[in-house]
């Protein structure tokens, strides 16, 4: 495994880095997401932890592969999958937002305005 990450960066160059740095960067975001998830208390909390890194690293991470790849074919297998990701990341943190208020599963005394009362 290392004799190829090796070579990979020795064929590559530059490229190789960027995108190296890129991908640390997106799993760094992404385990900050999932401490987030496992540490925040209720989930009207857990849904930015879940939502906004996790996003963004996926951004970095798919990045990091159009950079590794470099042709129009990586970059257009991967912008679907980061429209899709915009398209239902705000959805689905609606859902779970939703489905904790009507469960009553949050701490009342956090919220500042509570429209649904």
């Amino acid at each position: 495994m290392i004799v190829l990450i090796e070579s990979f960066l020795a064929e590559a160059g530059i490229r190789a880095w960027i995108a190296l740095a890129l991908l640390l960067i997106g799993s760094g975001l992404s385990l900050g997401a999932g401490i987030g998830i496992v540490r925040f208390p209720d989930p009207l909390v857990r849904l930015h932890a879940m939502a906004k890194p996790q996003v963004l690293g996926l951004a970095f991470a798919l990045a990091a592969v159009v950079v590794a790849v470099w042709t129009w074919a990586a970059l257009w297998m991967v912008v679907p999958v980061m429209v899709f990701q915009l398209f239902l990341v705000p959805v689905a943190t609606h859902m779970i937002a939703r489905a904790g208020l009507r469960s009553g599963d949050y701490r009342h005394e956090d919220l500042l305005v509570d429209d649904t009362e």
